[in-house]
């Protein structure tokens, strides 16, 4: 059986404003140029006359020139040629198809890097969510309550985060040590402190870092942390509030986080 992680290099040829070509149209299109016809191509791929002619017209109007030329008259009725820029068209898909095949492969087998779940791993790089503060950590410990269930999660090396979830969740997501979930924790859920020593709060999260970069708006401040091992940390707070802890480039801030807010999601 294959591994359910393994990854098919789909391709797809397109332009502005212009229908998708991809397999299935490179394969009729190689229907045509075997069988002469539009009709005989169209029974070949399990297509309609009409599917098949309207794919032939997409190719048609994505290509500089015509791929595909039908022709009318005959015994038979008409019938299609490719030509020389459909024959180029087949030829440049299916080379640039094999070499992302063999990419493809390299990843699954963890060629690249050393990437235990390549796919995992790119669906999360194409993942959009308007979470400022996205990370893809490893479970590492789950401590089990009457209602709710603390998640043991390593952010980087040296630091850890505890998210605060329901017993229901943990079932439904399948949340067990060892296994990678993506978080989510919103800007506005962080809150900033200043100095050397961690503040007493109740929040669960304390995490520092030095201020990487501060946007000020009319009324509210963007403050990035650089937390370590190449990842930061973003939180929104009032413009008031960052100009009375000082909070420049270059200067040392703790991120507080309650474990409720940090939000976990799985693939």
């Amino acid at each position: 059986m294959e591994s359910e992680s393994k990854i098919e290099a789909l391709l797809s040829l397109g332009g502005r404003r212009r229908s998708m070509v991809g397999r299935e149209r490179i394969t009729l299109l190689e229907a045509v140029g075997t069988h002469g016809s539009i009709t005989r191509a169209a029974q070949a791929v399990g297509l309609s006359y009409k599917a098949a002619w309207d794919a032939l017209d997409a190719i048609n109007n994505l290509m500089p020139r015509p791929a595909v030329l039908g022709r009318t008259g005959g015994a038979k009725g008409g019938g299609a040629t490719l030509t020389e820029d459909g024959h180029a068209l087949i030829a440049a898909f299916r080379l640039l198809e094999s070499k992302l095949g063999r990419a493809a492969a390299r990843l699954s087998a963890g060629e690249v890097g050393d990437l235990a779940d390549p796919f995992s791993l790119l669906w999360s790089l194409g993942m959009k969510t308007s979470a400022r503060n996205t990370y893809r950590c490893r479970v590492r410990q789950v401590h089990c309550g009457t209602v709710s269930t603390e998640v043991e999660l390593d952010l980087t090396d040296s630091i850890s985060l505890t998210a605060l979830v329901t017993r229901e969740s943990v079932t439904d997501l399948d949340i067990v040590p060892g296994r990678e979930v993506m978080v989510l924790i919103k800007a506005s859920f962080v809150i900033l402190a200043v100095g050397e020593s961690c503040p007493t709060v109740s929040a669960r999260n304390r995490i520092k870092g030095i201020v990487a970069a501060r946007e000020d708006g009319p009324v509210s401040s963007e403050i990035v942390l650089d937390i370590g091992a190449g990842r930061s940390l973003t939180g929104v707070i009032t413009r008031e509030s960052a100009d009375e802890l000082g909070l420049a480039p270059g200067s040392i801030a703790w991120a507080l986080i309650k474990a409720s807010h940090v939000i976990l999601l799985v693939d």
